[in-house]
């Protein structure tokens, strides 16, 4: 409820007190006594009216204006050509205030002091996230700079496992035959680009060691200069390795090279390799729900998914039901059996003519290769002769149905669909091991890690969502937080973030300091890294301009449900109070309308007076 609501309660409170005091006063007057009607009822009625008055004196009522337009000035505002406007205002962020325009602390203020603006125009990179939501439906338009010279577009990895490889993406503007460059934590250069003709460039890199690290962009133009630079946050998580149970219908070279990777990965294994004639060798255990439940994630390869009996067929679609992982390698057509279960769990797959498929090599340079591989180890150190060597082609059955999978391979080689809360996959590449035979280890572990984190059981924590570029002085969206969240700054400071009442478990932040900051709650603890404020301004007047276009209407939609209004003035109804008041006080002191006394009563008081005194 708000002041003016409660001014009238109180108000009308009082008058009703003082009206009820007039009509008890005249009902319980003697009849010689009691005052005319029609005294009475003036005095009720000047006292509601005064009492109305009085309430539009203290909260006139507002009155409709004509719709303006603002003109608004942001970062970069600074050279542009502006077009005229009745009202001007600069934003904390505009460089410069220009004669004729006012100085406001946000958005939202200078359309408090200007009601009637409803259409604005954004001259400038834009507006930042403190006042976006001010627009409020407002007709807007833009007017903005050309970007800055170097990096506008960048977009980090998603957070993964240790040695998995990752991409950055971006896009670079102003730059003519840009050479763009990613160099690890060391300064070591890992990858090299160039530009396509619309700026986009992409980059690879692979991940080592758990952590939160800083790789960085560096922009060059023809001459070598440096142009531009920028940090990539890769956080390499340290989740706990999902547990594999690995099944072969026979030994083979793929059983050999998949237990390796899930050594040198780090990954709890248990495996088994069917001779025949039910002998076998390894430690894994039958197929059960019991045995399935302690599992992550089950490599088969069609051969053992044959072998299997209905009862393990059956465990293995509740088990993927409760969030098991299947990854069926299936280099040769899949036989009807397997088909058949495929399709019972919702996974329709067709193959077609077998096609030869050559994994990237990476860096043809010595010192990208060995930053891009590591140095290895004692007993398998890096082969400077695999620079620039081209890997071997293998050969795959291209699948349709299903949803391809995320990596660096054909997204027709491996398959995959939900079914409960697991999901179930086909890969149909042959001799995979052929890559750690041939020194490359890391292309071998780079496609099964992948499928295997796609398919793999969820774990149940979450990491949050940012919507933006975290930077210095920028309030920072966080969605998916849980009500304990606290954000630690780098200089220990502890940040509260503030809940957004209108989004469901997103908060906002307002970080001080650059740096790594840590985000802890009862369910997992994440990094992220902040900017400082004039880092990578290229991206940061790309982030303005995307932003404030995505707000960018012709027709003011909050004009049809309210008119724009001011407060409206208060004198008139002072005045008219300021009468009614005086004629109920005159009223009030005046006889008309009384009981006039007897005559002879008073002669009779007079008379006996001198008795008494006698």
């Amino acid at each position: 409820m708000t002041p003016t609501h409660w001014l009238g309660i109180v108000l009308v409170a009082g008058s009703v007190l003082a009206m009820l005091r007039l009509i008890v006063a005249h009902l319980r007057a003697p009849a010689q006594a009691r005052p005319a009607a029609w005294r009475t009822v003036a005095l009720l009625a000047l006292t509601a009216l005064s009492t109305f008055l009085l309430h539009r004196t203290l909260a006139p009522p507002p009155v409709p204006v004509a719709p303006g337009t603002l003109l608004v000035l942001t970062a970069g505002a600074q050279g542009l050509a502006r077009p005229d406007a009745a009202h001007v205002i600069a934003l904390p962020e505009a460089d410069a205030v220009p004669d004729g325009a006012m100085r406001m602390p946000d958005l939202a203020t200078a359309l408090r002091r200007h009601p009637d603006a409803r259409a604005l125009v954004i001259v400038g990179h834009g507006l930042v996230a403190r006042d976006r939501d001010a627009v409020d439906g407002r007709a807007l338009s833009v007017l903005q700079p050309a970007l800055p010279r170097g990096i506008v577009e960048l977009v980090a990895p998603d957070p993964l496992g240790p040695g998995a490889q990752f991409e950055v993406r971006g896009r670079v503007a102003g730059v003519e035959s840009p050479r763009i460059t990613l160099t690890d934590p060391a300064g070591r250069v890992v990858a090299v680009t160039q530009a396509d003709d619309t700026g986009h460039f992409a980059l690879d890199a692979t991940a080592r060691g758990a952590g939160a690290t800083v790789f960085e962009v560096v922009v060059r133009d023809a001459d070598d200069a440096v142009i531009d630079r920028a940090q990539v946050p890769v956080v390499v998580g340290a989740a706990a390795a999902p547990r594999v149970l690995l099944l072969a219908g026979s030994p083979n070279p793929d059983l050999r090279a998949l237990r390796r990777w899930a050594e040198d990965a780090g990954l709890p294994l248990r495996w088994r390799a069917s001779f025949g004639a039910g002998a076998g060798a390894g430690d894994a255990p039958a197929l059960d729900a019991g045995s399935l439940a302690g599992q992550d994630l089950l490599l088969l390869d069609a051969r053992a998914f044959d072998a299997l009996g209905p009862a393990a067929r059956a465990a293995l679609s509740a088990a993927v039901r409760d969030g098991l992982g299947v990854l069926v390698h299936a280099p040769q057509p899949p036989s009807a059996t397997l088909r058949a279960w495929l399709r019972s769990a919702d996974l329709s797959v067709d193959t077609g003519r077998a096609r030869d498929w050559q994994p990237d090599a990476g860096p043809a340079d010595v010192a990208q290769l060995r930053a891009w591989l590591g140095l290895g180890s004692d007993d398998a150190p890096l082969d400077p002769l695999l620079a620039g060597e081209a890997p071997p082609v293998l050969p795959y059955l291209p699948l349709t149905g299903g949803v391809a999978g995320e990596d660096a391979a054909p997204g027709d080689m491996m398959r995959w669909q939900a079914l409960g809360r697991g999901r179930i996959g086909v890969v149909t590449l042959a001799d995979s091991w052929q890559l750690p035979l041939a020194g490359r280890a890391d292309l071998h572990a780079a496609l099964w890690s992948g499928w295997a984190g796609t398919l793999a059981r969820a774990g149940a924590a979450r990491a949050p969502r940012f919507d933006g570029d975290a930077r210095v002085g920028t309030r920072l969206a966080v969605c998916g937080l849980d009500a304990d969240a606290r954000i630690h700054a780098p200089d220990r400071r502890v940040i509260t973030p503030v809940a957004d009442p209108g989004a469901d478990g997103c908060a906002g932040v307002w970080p001080t300091v650059a740096g790594w900051h840590r985000i802890e709650q009862a369910s997992g603890t994440w990094p992220v890294l902040v900017r400082a404020r004039d880092e990578a301004p290229g991206l940061q007047a790309a982030g303005l301009q995307t932003a404030t276009r995505a707000l960018v209407r012709d027709v003011d939609t909050a004009a049809t449900s309210s008119a724009a209004t001011r407060p409206g003035s208060p004198w008139p109804w002072a005045l008219a109070w300021l009468c009614v008041t005086a004629a109920l006080w005159a009223l009030g002191r005046a006889r008309m309308g009384r009981p006039t006394l007897s005559g002879t009563r008073g002669s009779h008081n007079l008379a006996a007076s001198p008795e008494r005194r006698r």
